[in-house]
C-alpha cells in the first residue's frame, strides 16, 4: 500500500495489517495499479508483540550474523555525506540502542559483520552498551574510500573468541568503494578446543546505476572474494571460511553464482540461506518486491556443521518508525541474517 503524501496519512500500514472499504477509481501509473480512495479506508492493524529472541549458541557452537545497519553515522564532525544529514545526539543514541537490541535478539552472535558503519568508534560504542557488555565484543574496522563514509566492520565476542588478525583487501585498480575486511578468529569451544575461523565482510556495489550496468562489477567483486578464499584454502583445504554481507544481488544471480558455482575451490561456497524455504528468503523489500540481498556463504568443510539459519524479519516488512517513538522494528531497511554452526560433540 502506498500513500503519496505521508504528512496527510492518518495511519501507518504494516505487513499483515488488514485494509477494508477501499473504494475508488483504478489507476495505472509507473508500472503499478493504484486505487484512488474516495474516503479513508478502514484498517485492521496487527498487534505487534516484542521482537523474536533467537537462542544463543551453545558451548560447542558459534554463530555468524550479517547486518546492514543503514547509515550508522556518529554525531561528530566532519560529516561528509550530504544525505542523510548529521544526526542529532538523540537520533544517534536511538539508532545505536536499536542496533544493540537487534544484536541481542539475534542471540548475541559470536561474529557480527556489519555494513554502512561510519567508523570504528560507533562500533565500540555499541559494544560498550550495558546489554552487550557481558559479551566483551571487540570491534574491527578499517576505513575505506567510500565517498559516503559507509564502511564494513565486525564485532567479535571476546568471551567466546580471540580476534587474531584484521586486514582490508582492496582488489587491483580500486574495484571496491567498500573493500572487503577479513578477520581471523580463534573460537573457544567446550569439546573441540580452539577452532580457527576466517570471515570476510562485504558490501558490493548497489544497483543504483542500473542492474545491467552494475552487475559486471558485482561479479568481479564476487570473483575477488573467491580469490581471497582460494588463498586460504591453498594452505588448508578444510579451513572454515565465511563470506558474508550485503552483496546487493539475489540468491541465484550471476554474482552469487561466481561464489557458489565458480571454477576454483574459493568459488564453490555454500549459501546457508538455501536451508530456508523460498518464502522466507528475503532481507529487503523494494517497491513491494521482497528480495534476498544479504548472504552468508561458507566453505563446504564448515557447511557440514551448519545447525540452523534465520532471517530476523524485523525491518524490511515495516515502515520507517515515528521518530519520537521508534520502537524496536525498522532500525534499518535490511533484515539481519544469522547462521549457527556446531563444531564440537
Amino acid at each position: 500500500m502506498r500513500h503519496d503524501d505521508r504528512t496527510t496519512l492518518p495511519y501507518v500500514v504494516r505487513t499483515g495489517d488488514g485494509v477494508g472499504h477501499l473504494v475508488g477509481p483504478l489507476a495505472y501509473t509507473f508500472g503499478n495499479y493504484k486505487i484512488e480512495p474516495l474516503a479513508p479506508p478502514a484498517t485492521i492493524p496487527v498487534v505487534e508483540g516484542p521482537i523474536p529472541q533467537l537462542e544463543q549458541p551453545g558451548p560447542d557452537e558459534f554463530s555468524v550474523a550479517t547486518f546492514n545497519v543503514e547509515n550508522f553515522f556518529d554525531n561528530k564532525e566532519p560529516h561528509r555525506p550530504s544525505d542523510p544529514p548529521k544526526p542529532s545526539r538523540a537520533e544517534y543514541e536511538r539508532k545505536r540502542d536499536r542496533i544493540v537490541e537487534t544484536i541481542v535478539a539475534l542471540g548475541a552472535p559470536t561474529i557480527v559483520g556489519l555494513q554502512e558503519v561510519e567508523n570504528i568508534g560507533v562500533l565500540e560504542d555499541v559494544a560498550a552498551q550495558p546489554e552487550l557488555a557481558g559479551y566483551d565484543y571487540r570491534a574491527a574496522l578499517i576505513e575505506g574510500p567510500s565517498s559516503r563514509d559507509i564502511d564494513v566492520g565486525f564485532l567479535v565476542r571476546g568471551d567466546r573468541a580471540t580476534l587474531e588478525g584484521v586486514g582490508q583487501y582492496q582488489a587491483p585498480e580500486g574495484l571496491f568503494s567498500r573493500p572487503p575486511l577479513m578477520i581471523t578468529a580463534t573460537l573457544h569451544t567446550a569439546s573441540a578446543g580452539d577452532v580457527t575461523v576466517y570471515a570476510i565482510v562485504n558490501h558490493f556495489i548497489s544497483k543504483a546505476g542500473g542492474e545491467a550496468l552494475t552487475e559486471p562489477r558485482r561479479v568481479m567483486e564476487a570473483q575477488w572474494n573467491a580469490h581471497l578464499v582460494d588463498q586460504i584454502l591453498a594452505a588448508d583445504p578444510n579451513a572454515y571460511v565465511v563470506v558474508l554481507g550485503d552483496l546487493n544481488d539475489y540468491y541465484d544471480s550471476a554474482p552469487l553464482r561466481a561464489l557458489t558455482d565458480g571454477d576454483s575451490p574459493g568459488g564453490q561456497l555454500v549459501n546457508v540461506l538455501g536451508a530456508l524455504p523460498p518464502e522466507e528468503r528475503y532481507s529487503y523489500i523494494f517497491q513491494g518486491v521482497s528480495q534476498l540481498l544479504d548472504h552468508i556463504l561458507v566453505t563446504p568443510a564448515l557447511a557440514a556443521h551448519q545447525v540452523r539459519v534465520n532471517v530476523l524479519h524485523i525491518n524490511a516488512d515495516y515502515p520507517p518508525p515515528d521518530p519520537e517513538n521508534p520502537g524496536p522494528r525498522h532500525c534499518s531497511d535490511h533484515d539481519p541474517v544469522v547462521a549457527v554452526f556446531r563444531v564440537g560433540e
